[in-house]
């Protein structure tokens, strides 16, 4: 759950109309209703009844919505005071004008969180150990919570880091606005009690309909329904990096995911690995088949998936290991977009076998100690290993010798 999807859901219930908070968040329409239809799969009942007016669906907050929507407007006002000057009052009801400072300001929870435990821990290195990340991706956040605030959060002393004094009044702020979160956690977690209790699995996302994946996927589904195996199976397609966060806070059961450095709270189970290919468009003139990946790479743009991910450390591997630097570099989260800026020849990227369709583009495959493995991971405490047995076999009865992602 992200502030976003708060910003969203308020501003649906706000303006009472998908169309007219897409217009006022400047985003389509299809962003706002899968931001609100996904709180409502996490909760398991409806936030939102749609009566239909003419053409024009408006929706109304259900009475477990309106609470949920009373928790985020608080939540989101706490947001705003921080990022707010000192001396400006947060209005009873947030205007768009609100709306717009918090989702343009980039504030995430993991930023107010990872500040809260560097605060417990007293050191970078012992919260990071606590979180099971890094510590240059928990400098990174905090230095990025830094920047949105404008000011410094911690002092490095002999005996740890100490908040600076402007930061002190900001740690309340942070630890009502941590409470908050919890409640809407909690309160999607209520909800979804209220449902059937599903095996979540968090897959990363397809790079196209047709890719192995997408396949491997959709076949999962109906052999678990039609094998009647228990519990019920859920699968949510997302980023890495949001995997590996949801299966650690309990969001998600089981995770299939390229992660390299497994943190310490899960358990995992290579599930495929699969080679890796430079990839191109078929009608680049600038580009012969006959050229050396690294030719390639130098005189083109590469697509480069965002970090935090596998591909992504295998491509820094190449790139380095190559000494070559692409001419310039496009960063994104969505592996279809590279594709797709791939087969209409805006860009090279690196992407892995059956992620792509071999008669759309050029593609030379690299040397195979940049292999990418494909791990279903699960936390070391979950109690059902059957269950984990039971996905992972009819994973690989579904793959059946097809390469995955």
């Amino acid at each position: 759950m992200e502030v976003s999807t708060l910003i969203y859901f308020v501003s649906l219930v706000r303006n009472h109309s998908v169309h007219n908070a897409a217009v006022e968040l400047s985003v389509s329409p299809t962003t706002i209703n899968h931001a609100v239809y996904a709180l409502e799969q996490s909760a398991g009942v409806p936030l939102l009844l749609r009566n239909a007016h003419g053409r024009e669906v408006v929706p109304t907050t259900t009475a477990y919505g309106e609470s949920f929507h009373r928790t985020s407007v608080l939540f989101l006002k706490s947001c705003l005071s921080l990022i707010s000057p000192a001396d400006r009052e947060v209005s009873a009801e947030l205007s768009e004008q609100d709306l717009h400072t918090i989702r343009q300001s980039g504030i995430t929870f993991r930023m107010i969180s990872y500040f809260l435990h560097v605060c417990d821990a007293g050191s970078i290195s012992a919260a990071a150990k606590g979180l099971a990340v890094t510590q240059p991706a928990l400098s990174r956040q905090i230095g990025k919570f830094e920047t949105i605030l404008g000011f410094q959060l911690f002092e490095r002393m002999h005996t740890g880091m100490q908040l600076t004094a402007a930061a002190w009044p900001f740690k309340d702020i942070c630890q009502t606005m941590a409470l908050l979160f919890d409640r809407l956690r909690r309160s999607l977690s209520l909800g979804y009690s209220r449902a059937v209790k599903d095996l979540k699995l968090a897959a990363m996302i397809p790079s196209s309909s047709k890719s192995a994946l997408a396949s491997l996927l959709a076949g999962l589904i109906p052999l678990w329904h039609n094998r009647a195996y228990q519990p019920s199976l859920s699968i949510t397609t997302i980023v890495v990096p949001a995997i590996i966060a949801g299966l650690l806070d309990k969001t998600y059961d089981v995770g299939l995911a390229d992660v390299i450095d497994v943190p310490a709270k899960l358990d995992f189970l290579d599930f495929e690995t699969s080679p890796i290919f430079l990839v191109f468009g078929k009608t680049d003139q600038k580009l012969i088949l006959n050229d050396d990946p690294a030719s390639i790479i130098a005189a083109s743009t590469m697509a480069l998936p965002s970090f935090g991910t596998g591909m992504r450390s295998l491509t820094d591997a190449y790139l380095e290991g190559a000494a070559v630097r692409p001419r310039a570099v496009l960063e994104t989260q969505s592996m279809s977009l590279m594709l797709r800026l791939v087969e209409d020849n805006i860009c090279c990227a690196i992407l892995p076998a059956g992620s792509f369709e071999y008669h759309n583009v050029f593609s030379k495959q690299l040397p195979r100690r940049f292999s990418r493995t494909i791990r279903l991971l699960w936390r070391r405490d979950y109690s059902n290993m059957d269950v984990i047995s039971r996905l992972t076999s009819a994973l690989q009865e579904i793959r059946s010798g097809s390469r995955c992602c």
